[in-house]
């Protein structure tokens, strides 16, 4: 079987681990996806969060890693950087036939390419923002993390399909997130103080 085309999505590569005799590790993965690997990294740690669930053992860790994922976008690095015991983890083997591929098939059906690329400015702020969205999933209060994890899954699929515009959506509900959550902190400042 041959390789995927360089814009496939996560189905054709796990259709092609699970067709395959050799194993599809992160990093070979990562490889392959180049620049877009930001977006699956990014939607994968922030989907758990982004679901409406206790995120209690992981919102920390895996806001962390969505930080770090920014400072490399805004640094420019051409693809995400993992420690190597990281890129050695195997893909799963799923049936072809899965209730699972058929649903990442469709939702990849709302993506194609469109709209600015992940370049220049529009790359930095995109970084910013997911720095942003990582340090409010990191907050220790329950249910701070659902909306940040949405926005960062949202940027994350955005360029995971160089999709412009689901990016620049994400971008736009994250910005209005910082305004909410500022305001919040403030009237929580200010309720404290006429409290004391």
């Amino acid at each position: 079987m041959g390789h995927p085309r360089a814009d496939a999505g996560i189905t054709a590569l796990l259709r092609e681990r699970s067709a395959g005799d050799a194993t599809l590790t992160l990093g070979e993965a990562l490889d392959f996806l180049g620049e877009r690997g930001f977006g699956a990294l990014f939607a994968l740690l922030a989907l758990p969060a982004a679901l409406p669930l206790p995120a209690a053992g992981y919102a920390v860790p895996f806001g962390l890693g969505i930080f770090v994922l920014g400072i490399e976008l805004i640094v420019g690095r051409p693809r995400p950087w993992l420690p190597a015991r990281l890129l050695k983890i195997s893909l799963p083997i799923l049936d072809p036939s899965s209730r699972a591929l058929r649903l990442l098939e469709r939702i990849e059906g709302l993506f194609r390419t469109r709209g600015p690329g992940l370049h220049g400015p529009f790359r930095v702020m995109a970084g910013v923002i997911a720095c942003g969205l990582g340090g409010l999933m990191m907050i220790p209060v329950p249910g701070t993390n659902t909306l940040p994890g949405a926005c960062a899954f949202v940027i994350g699929m955005g360029i995971l399909y160089r999709d412009g515009l689901w990016t620049t959506a994400g971008m736009i509900l994250g910005t209005g997130l910082f305004g909410v959550y500022a305001a919040a902190a403030f009237g929580v400042l200010k309720l404290f103080h006429l409290i004391g």
